[in-house]
């Protein structure tokens, strides 16, 4: 009767901290007045000052878009309806994370506006996560290797390799959120942001085979 041919189960762990891709800041311009209308107007004006802020620093701004509108009435006591509130949302994502707080620093200023920023993130397809799971498969066989050389085997071919899953997890850092005006010419101040790094997990199960262990010598 043939003996079956030994092999050896193992997991592959590894957990990289790795700088972000991209970061996203949100950008809400508000606006209010006691008539409806005139309140959607008037965000209409604060939100072209965004737009102009975006065309401004267009070499840092890898893509924008509205993330959000909304316009609802205020009320006092008894649910009098004493005016109206309007907002715009911009999210707003740049890849050179190292430039954010020119962007940050400039919406900020913007009178009538609110920010919210940065989140940082990892790409999907960023080098990290193919890096991650290479290290993760390169300890599965570490491991494997460990356990065949404690019976006296060697490892002598891979069955299955199975991926468990890798991913990111994002903190969320560096979130604040401003108001202001911007004061004519005078120059704005530096803001410098400390990119949060990111955790890239990577996660594999192995099925190696091993040779004939040498039981006698355990």
């Amino acid at each position: 009767m043939t003996e079956p041919t030994p092999r050896v189960v193992v997991r592959g762990e590894t957990t990289l901290r790795v700088r972000p891709s991209h970061a996203t800041l949100s950008i809400t311009a508000t606006a209010r007045d006691r008539r409806r209308d005139r309140a959607l107007a008037l965000v209409g004006e604060v939100q072209a000052s965004v737009a102009a802020l975006l065309a401004e620093h267009a070499a840092l701004v890898t893509r924008s878009s509205t993330a959000a509108v909304s316009v609802h009435p205020e009320q006092a006591e008894r649910n009098r309806v004493t005016g109206y509130r309007a907002s715009v949302t911009t999210q707003v994502r740049l890849d050179d994370v190292d430039r954010v707080g020119e962007v940050a620093v400039a919406a900020a200023a913007l009178d009538g506006c609110s920010l919210w920023g940065p989140s940082w993130r990892l790409d999907r397809d960023d080098p990290a996560h193919a890096q991650a799971r290479t290290e993760a498969i390169g300890e599965a066989l570490s491991r494997a290797r460990g356990y065949a050389q404690a019976v006296g085997s060697r490892v002598t071919a891979l069955v299955e390799l199975r991926d468990v899953g890798t991913g990111a997890a994002v903190p969320m850092m560096m979130a604040a959120s401003a108001r202001g005006a911007r004061a004519g010419a005078a120059a704005l101040p530096e803001l410098e942001l400390e990119p949060a790094l990111q955790e890239v997990h990577g996660a594999v199960e192995a099925v190696f085979l091993i040779s004939a262990p040498d039981l006698e010598e355990l």
